[in-house]
């Protein structure tokens, strides 16, 4: 069958129009409308690949235009082109055509991709998508290293590699230090925690209070505080993110400087961790440890420590 029959290229613009019809591929939580358009920018496209016999979804990509430059995203973690296991390499490649020859007519410069990390993909889809954005000229203008641990029955002691931070976890529990999922955080406090851990560790505050609030109170069923405590002293705490109901992503985590001879961050990752077995998550995604492709070994070691394992995260460019 010719696939230009086959196949439908469905755009909308500022999100008026969202269609309803089965999406046959994981999506993710920040390439959703509700989270796209708080992203901020110009405008928003949205492109959709529809299979016409089925009316199935096939595959969703979105950007969002500032300044004659496309971005996905303009501000999350990552965006992407998300596609069905079973769509062709042709099919893909044909999508992403027909939305660079929108773009283009659109009088767009730029194009920036920042994806997701590959683990998140099988690895055909791996393959499909970088043959696709090769052949589209894209040029890869970095890549992260992300670290992601697989959500077993295994405890999370049997998970940690490091004999040394296996110890620091049994001192953590023998410390009767508590794990609370916080339901009605002062977020002040939260807030300015992070902050401090962050300025210590030379690492910019990327969101504001209001911002970190407002985030929380939009998105209840995706946002999540962990926190660890010292009878009434905070220690640690961490912001979750879920990205779809197979991912959990670890946000902004933060200890206290008083406390680092303890490693609370530990204690606390061990904590979400037993949280997404129980919510029966696949994967915790720990984020990535470099910055623009710069690597911070120190904490490459750390999530290494703790089991994490290595993928890549490229960010795409394209010039006109």
């Amino acid at each position: 069958m010719n696939q230009l029959v086959k196949y439908q290229l469905i755009i909308s613009e500022n999100a008026h129009f969202v269609p309803d019809n089965l999406f046959n591929f994981q999506r993710y939580f920040f390439n959703e409308i509700e989270h796209l358009k708080h992203q901020g920018g110009d405008d928003l496209y949205t492109f959709y690949w529809q299979e016409v016999n089925f009316k199935t979804i096939e595959a969703r990509f979105s950007v969002i235009i500032k300044d004659k430059i496309a971005y996905s995203p303009f501000k999350a973690t990552f965006g992407g082109i998300e596609f069905s296991q079973s769509l062709s390499e042709i099919s893909l490649h044909q999508f992403l055509e027909r939305v660079e020859s929108f773009l283009f007519s659109k009088n767009i410069s730029e194009i920036h991709i920042n994806l997701y990390p590959e683990k998140y993909l099988s690895e055909q889809q791996k393959h499909i998508l970088e043959n696709c954005l090769q052949k589209l000229h894209f040029q890869i203008k970095y890549t992260e290293h992300n670290y992601e641990i697989d959500v077993t029955e295994k405890s999370f002691l049997e998970i940690i590699i490091s004999p040394r931070a296996k110890q620091l976890l049994k001192k953590s529990i023998k410390n009767e230090f508590v794990i609370k999922n916080e339901t009605n955080p002062d977020f002040s406090i939260i807030h300015a925690f992070i902050a401090n851990s962050r300025l210590r560790k030379n690492r910019p505050m990327t969101m504001t209070l209001e911002q970190l609030t407002e985030h929380f109170q939009k998105f209840p069923d995706n946002f999540q505080l962990f926190s660890v405590y010292d009878i009434d002293v905070l220690i640690a705490t961490g912001v979750t993110i879920k990205i779809n109901q197979d991912i959990l992503y670890t946000f902004y985590l933060a200890d206290n400087e008083q406390y680092l001879k303890h490693s609370p961050t530990i204690y606390l990752l061990s904590g979400i961790y037993e949280y997404g077995q129980k919510e029966n998550f696949k994967l915790l995604d720990l984020g990535i440890a470099t910055d623009k492709g710069v690597l911070n070994e120190g904490l490459a070691r750390f999530k290494r420590s703790l089991g994490g394992k290595l993928s890549e995260k490229k960010t795409y460019f394209r010039k006109y």
